[in-house]
């Protein structure tokens, strides 16, 4: 399995190209739609999929774009979906950026798998950033949204976030079998074993159990 990062938009989102053979998705395409494709073009890609791991603007705005011209299905969880078409969910309004409306192809559950010939996604709901925000993997690579970051989480302090849920969100991930390495929304890449180790958030998480 490829791996191929471009680091887009005014926040520095991470968008993903994940390739194998035949088989080729796009997380989160959050703006810089000529970008991606060009990349997507230069490397005789067939995109079947753009998996958005939450609704918000960075993680979404250039996927209508890149749906138009590949014809890929755009997938994000059920409680994220309208953010696809609401410039107030996806914050976009919030921060003067015009978003084109687009309307999911697939609208996904917690655990709900989507089966290529050469890669598998496994989607899991793990709300606290938004209320549809998901982790997605595949094979050892985890790919995080804004749920987890290197020796961090994402913020809840907006509309839909709360922190209650977040730790949920990490005991579940810190809860999975062995280890992963993490891709999240912005930032560095990192393992999961060293965020159930260093994380703070996460290791509070943990601790409510005790």
């Amino acid at each position: 399995m490829e791996i191929k990062i471009l680091v887009v938009g005014p926040v520095a989102t991470n968008c993903y190209i994940v390739s194998e053979g035949t088989d080729t998705v796009i997380f989160d395409p959050g703006a810089e739609a000529e970008r991606i494709l060009s990349y997507v073009s230069e490397n005789g890609l067939d995109v079947s999929y753009i998996f958005l791991t939450h609704g918000h603007f960075d993680h979404v705005l250039a996927a209508a774009a890149i749906k138009s011209a590949t014809g890929a299905k755009i997938a994000i969880h059920r409680f994220d979906a309208d953010c696809l078409t609401d410039e107030s969910r996806s914050l976009a309004a919030r921060v003067r950026l015009e978003q084109e409306p687009v309307l999911a192809d697939i609208i996904i559950g917690d655990g709900d798998c989507i089966e290529m010939d050469s890669l598998n996604f496994k989607w899991l709901h793990t709300p606290g950033h938004t209320v549809g925000s998901c982790v997605i993997l595949c094979g050892s690579a985890m790919f995080s949204g804004d749920t987890l970051f290197e020796d961090d989480c994402g913020r809840c302090d907006l509309d839909g976030g709360d922190y209650a849920e977040m730790l949920k969100s990490l005991r579940r991930l810190a809860a999975l079998e062995g280890d992963y390495d993490v891709y999240p929304g912005h930032d560095v890449s990192t393992t999961l074993s060293r965020e159930r180790e260093k994380n703070v958030n996460m290791r509070e998480a943990l601790e409510t159990l005790k």
